[in-house]
């Protein structure tokens, strides 16, 4: 799967840090086998805006996923660079890590799997975890 990569913070982040995922999703999801999915790296403010828009939800959050419903172009993932920044800090992580998690949870998203209750919950963080090597 091809990465389309767009980057509107002002930290250098690597393309390579979300393709690295990319590659390993179709072994742990074979349904994964969309041509492509964007990715768009942003600040609290517009990922706010973005929250609100879609989801009634004024606040900044860490990632948004929007399927495209396309059996080539898999959809767009939003990441707030801040948010994930705040949440490494908060947790532990790197924020290498907080962006390779964050970006694979958005994939898994678009691929049909959610987190609306603890059965389904566990289940898709048991595949992030696989996606990342974690597990």
């Amino acid at each position: 799967m091809q990465l389309i990569f767009l980057n509107q913070s002002n930290k250098d982040i690597p393309q390579e840090l979300f393709e690295w995922v990319l590659e390993r999703v179709p072994k742990h999801v074979p349904h994964a086998t969309h041509e492509d999915v964007e990715l768009l790296l942003t600040n609290n403010p517009e990922i706010q805006e973005l929250n609100k828009q879609y989801r009634d939800k004024d606040k900044p959050t860490d990632v948004l996923s929007f399927s495209l419903d396309d059996p080539e172009h898999l959809g767009q993932i939003i990441i707030s660079l801040e948010r994930a920044t705040e949440q490494a800090k908060e947790i532990g992580n790197t924020l290498e890590e907080e962006l390779k998690f964050l970006f694979c949870h958005g994939v898994l998203h678009l691929l049909g799997y959610d987190h609306e209750n603890p059965p389904d919950e566990a289940e898709m963080i048991e595949k992030a975890y696989a996606v990342l090597g974690r597990g």
